[in-house]
């Protein structure tokens, strides 16, 4: 399922936001940065953030192809 960028920038942001307060508690709890990973909520929120990242990442992709053919077209009714 497609996404616009705005919006996984969005998500991404908010997910950016969580996993960095879930850290902050980690860490006022002594919790090592070694141990984090074994945390569920840091792994759940971790995981989030990666997923929106790979997702953005293909959204470029897509948005290169995208442009790409653009100038393709342009070239071949030009050439027409």
């Amino acid at each position: 399922m497609g996404q616009k960028r705005p919006n996984l920038e969005w998500q991404l942001s908010n997910a950016s936001t969580e996993l960095a307060a879930c850290e902050k508690e980690l860490d006022q709890q002594g919790l090592a940065v070694a141990a984090r990973p074994r945390n569920p909520k840091w792994r759940n929120l971790n995981a989030r953030c990666r997923q929106l990242r790979h997702r953005l990442a293909a959204v470029a992709k897509i948005e290169a192809n995208n442009e790409d053919l653009k100038q393709r077209r342009a070239v071949a009714t030009a050439e027409a």
